[in-house]
């Protein structure tokens, strides 16, 4: 009865190490689709972020586009829009979302954040010798409009103050 035992966990044992011991040519690889996930606030960052942009900017509204509605305690699948507020040392966002997590809305203020050079050189063309004294930055973002993006400036020379008001693309309005 032993020998029975043994022969069999012999046999048991045998092909399972055998088993696990594929011929190279038996692998084959297998490639797949490619997976693309978005967030549902893509067309948000889209909207209001440029290459130019200052990183604390940037940073905020990745920290907007990015929140989960859902997984607020605040989100009671009664509402139909719920508000949150972000915010860091230099600005602070706005931001209205769907039940889905959508961005619906956003309104965007920082101030002192440093200007785009494209911005700042049409300031220096246009008023040379004039010193940047302080700035602002405001987006208002609508998810069926777009974003609107303004900076106002304040800027001096000889004890001469003068308030700019700037579009994102440099135009001054």
């Amino acid at each position: 009865m032993r020998k029975w035992m043994f022969g069999l966990l012999f046999l048991g044992l045998a092909s399972l190490t055998f088993a696990q011991d594929r011929p190279k040519e038996d692998v084959r690889t297998v490639e797949l689709e490619g997976v693309v996930l978005t967030s549902p606030n893509y067309a948000y960052l889209a909207e209001v972020q440029d290459e130019a942009s200052s990183e604390i900017v940037k940073k905020l509204e990745r920290d907007a586009a990015g929140f989960d509605i859902k997984e607020s305690p605040v989100y009671n699948k009664i509402d139909k829009a719920y508000e949150v507020f972000f915010s860091n040392s230099k600005g602070k966002i706005i931001a209205t979302y769907d039940e889905n997590g959508k961005i619906l809305s956003a309104f965007e203020r920082f101030g002192d954040v440093v200007v785009p050079d494209p911005i700042r050189n049409t300031v220096v063309q246009a008023y040379p010798d004039w010193k940047m004294n302080s700035n602002k930055y405001l987006v208002t973002y609508y998810h069926d409009k777009g974003a609107k993006k303004v900076y106002h400036f304040q800027i001096e020379k000889n004890n001469k103050k003068k308030n700019l008001k700037m579009t994102w693309e440099g135009m001054e309005l």
